[in-house]
């Protein structure tokens, strides 16, 4: 299935063509809901046809298959609204209720629940075991931090490790971010990294960013590979750091304001997790890995980028260099999340 999937996103009418490029985005507009149906919105940043789309989609395939009645006349129709272009506006509309759920990033969740700031903390993590190990051990914690401040965690998602990516030259000690304007997310713990090393960082909203990149307002920015590439960030960077200095994690969250308006029934429902939601989980974080670290680096070669892992003795130097970043976040944040840091140390 997971092969099925990535020939597909690799078709001339899927994510990208075959000359490396992101091809045409079209989505198909849905049959309206069944009348007397619940419908459940959730917004997102990603396309439709993108790794992350594909995880949307199977669950959403599944809710409304389960959500039948005993007539088999469909009870929820669920609708995904994709390329949303301000994950922080998403978020506040989820907070308002005016969404039933949202794919997002931890960082965009960071405005609301600033304790998840922890899981991106610079070289928190080597490698997706870690990641996995931690997040897991501190996954009861993380759905109680962001219930607190009305979500609802569903689906573990991920952007995956981030790297630094640059129009004018590779970046590869702490030296070369000195007086570079580079697109910061907005989390304390990104805008903090970018400050220990000299740089400027922008909070611009991800659609601003092909803008300022080909005006030279920013010099380039920091992302997974297969989001740069799907957000089209790539087309104006030349050098790309493999640099995996922050892990991103993301999520799908129903927003609980919306949520305990439903029936009980339904609420169970979405809220369940059961063998099915976590095989989900499981093979929407592996296609994600196949596109971020088999893929992509391929297809930036292609396009012409330039690729420079990061050696051993370069990201000792940047650990040094950024080692107030995490004690600066222990100190700020509140008691959950010096306990969140914590567990997600304890991998």
């Amino acid at each position: 299935m997971l092969f099925a999937v990535v020939l597909v996103l690799l078709s001339p009418g899927g994510v990208f063509a075959d000359d490396g490029e992101p091809a045409e985005q079209v989505d198909v507009a849905p049959a309206p809901p069944d009348p007397g149906a619940t419908v459940l919105k959730i917004r997102t940043i990603v396309p439709r046809r993108s790794p992350w789309g594909e995880v949307l989609i199977g669950l959403s395939r599944r809710l409304e298959a389960e959500g039948k009645d005993a007539a088999g006349k469909p009870r929820l129709a669920v609708r995904v609204e994709w390329q949303v272009t301000s994950e922080a506006k998403a978020v506040k509309a989820c907070e308002a209720g005016k969404v039933g759920g949202v794919a997002v990033s931890f960082a965009a969740l960071t405005a609301s629940a600033p304790e998840l700031a922890a899981t991106a903390l610079p070289f928190l993590f080597d490698g997706y075991d870690q990641a996995d190990r931690a997040l897991k051990g501190a996954r009861s914690l993380i759905a109680e931090i962001l219930a607190a401040r009305g979500f609802v965690l569903a689906l573990r998602i991920e952007s995956g490790f981030r790297h630094w990516a640059s129009r004018r030259s590779f970046l590869l000690t702490p030296d070369t971010f000195k007086g570079k304007a580079l697109r910061s997310q907005p989390s304390n713990v990104s805008l903090a990294t970018y400050r220990a090393l000299g740089a400027v960082p922008q909070t611009i909203d991800g659609a601003q960013v092909n803008e300022k990149l080909s005006s030279g307002d920013i010099d380039g920015y920091d992302e997974s590979l297969v989001f740069g590439r799907l957000a089209q960030w790539s087309k104006d960077i030349t050098f790309v750091t493999l640099s995996r200095h922050s892990y991103e994690a993301a999520g799908l969250v129903w927003c609980k304001s919306w949520l305990e308006s439903q029936p009980s029934e339904l609420q169970a429902s979405l809220t369940r997790r059961d063998a099915k939601t976590e095989a989900l989980e499981l093979s929407g974080l592996m296609l994600i890995r196949r596109f971020n670290d088999d893929l992509m680096p391929r297809q930036y070669l292609r396009a012409g980028k330039q690729l420079r892992e990061l050696t051993k003795d370069e990201r000792g130097a940047f650990k040094a260099a950024l080692g107030d970043v995490e004690r600066q976040f222990s100190e700020s944040t509140s008691p959950k999340g010096r306990e969140l840091l914590e567990r997600l140390r304890r991998r």
